[in-house]
């Protein structure tokens, strides 16, 4: 029997588990959130994403439900978790929410590590592949000139900044894969890529969290070497920097005004994010559960005609804190800055600062970027109840399966 013949039968043998079903559901969906983000979106339409989004979340429950072994307990909470997600979806009209509740809840019993392989090689071909498409005229590169500014050129995703998010989310997992070999060459490679990027696209904040993360990745790790009391103290304060981040940004957009020159500054610097954050919370109401919010933004075509109008009729909130707030409800704002808190908290008890590390870049990024629920851009979220320390019993099962 050839090679071929065996792998086949191997496979067809191979019994369905929630480690497959999970991983399948991760790459179909991360295919199709992927090209829904390009300037492919116009021949496909939102409606292949829309139902995939729906087909993962009955994967990922059928995995919860029948797949993971759970105590009673644990089965109530998850079904909470899921039932706020449900209405949070409902009352927003954003299927996002309840996609990235359901890969959370749905990554017991799977490798953290594994996660992010796929994650970082996924999102590596397909943004190569985007990028070539572009540049050869298959697909178009968006260009955005404005007043003052270089070209900004998006290579076949919907907006130039989207693409320099892809990056810095990229390099993040790069680097938490390569994290115990971390060293110079690897810091200098994350700079010239940083670099490349800034004159790209003029990303401005993506530049900044991606030379910051070399710093913060250098003090997480000699954090965890003996006798180093000062990277220890200033690590294990990472996790701080989401719920501090997230109360900064709403009342620095709620207390906003454009007469005031320093908030003008700051505004400008921002690229009008604090007015238009501003403008939302007159527009629209807090609300607990959330609500429909009507955006006109400056990506795919659409984006690009408002943009070359001189954003006549633009109105979009880029901070993810934000759109927590207006678009999902205060109910998922809170438990989505609690699961970064849960998160790094536990890794930092555990001595283990990558992971929060990681989190305090993001938690900067989605001061003024709206990535924070894009599985796409953000996968670190699944870390809550995926394997992320050593577990006997998964590394088991894995050797058996490699033993098949």
């Amino acid at each position: 029997m050839s090679d071929l013949s065996l792998r086949m039968k191997q496979a067809w043998q191979t019994r369905l588990d929630g480690e497959i079903l999970y991983f399948f559901a991760f790459v179909l969906y991360f295919f199709f959130s992927f090209i829904r983000n390009t300037t492919f979106n116009p021949y496909i339409g939102a409606r292949p994403f829309n139902l995939v989004s729906y087909m993962v979340v009955g994967l990922l429950v059928i995995k919860i439900y029948i797949f993971d072994r759970q105590q009673l307990k644990s089965v109530f909470l998850t079904t909470i978790g899921l039932v706020i997600a449900v209405v949070s979806w409902r009352m927003s009209g954003s299927n996002l929410i309840i996609v990235m509740m359901a890969f959370i809840l749905g990554a017991r019993n799977i490798s953290f590590k594994k996660i992010i392989k796929w994650y970082f090689w996924l999102g590596t071909v397909m943004l190569f592949m985007v990028m070539f498409f572009s540049l050869t005229g298959v697909i178009q590169n968006m260009v955005f000139v404005a007043k003052g500014r270089v070209p900004r050129y998006a290579l076949g995703i919907i907006y130039p900044t989207d693409f320099a998010a892809h990056v810095l989310y990229l390099v993040l997992a790069h680097s938490y894969l390569n994290y115990k070999s971390l060293n110079v060459r690897y810091y200098i490679t994350y700079f010239i890529v940083a670099s490349i990027t800034m004159l790209v696209t003029n990303a401005r904040l993506s530049f900044i969290c991606l030379l910051l993360t070399i710093p913060v990745l250098w003090i997480a790790k000699h954090a965890e070497l003996e006798h180093r009391p000062v990277a220890k103290l200033v690590a294990s304060l990472y996790w701080t920097s989401t719920p501090l981040l997230a109360v900064i940004t709403f009342f620095a957009t709620y207390l906003f005004d454009n007469t005031n020159h320093i908030f003008y500054m700051i505004d400008h610097l921002l690229s009008g994010r604090l007015s238009y954050g501003n403008m939302s919370l007159w527009r629209y109401p807090i609300t607990f559960w959330g609500q429909k919010v009507i955006e006109h933004g400056h990506g795919g075509s659409a984006g690009m005609k408002v943009f070359n109008q001189h954003d006549a009729g633009y109105f979009y909130i880029d901070s993810s804190y934000m759109r927590l707030i207006m678009i999902y409800g205060l109910v998922v704002a809170v438990i989505m800055v609690g699961i970064f808190m849960a998160i790094s908290i536990r890794e930092t008890s555990a001595k283990r600062y990558v992971i929060p590390a990681i989190l305090f870049i993001v938690s900067i990024s989605c001061m003024v970027e709206q990535h924070l629920l894009e599985l796409t851009y953000n996968p670190f979220l699944l870390a809550l109840f995926a394997e992320v320390g050593t577990n006997k019993a998964l590394e088991e099962k894995t050797i058996e399966k490699q033993k098949l």
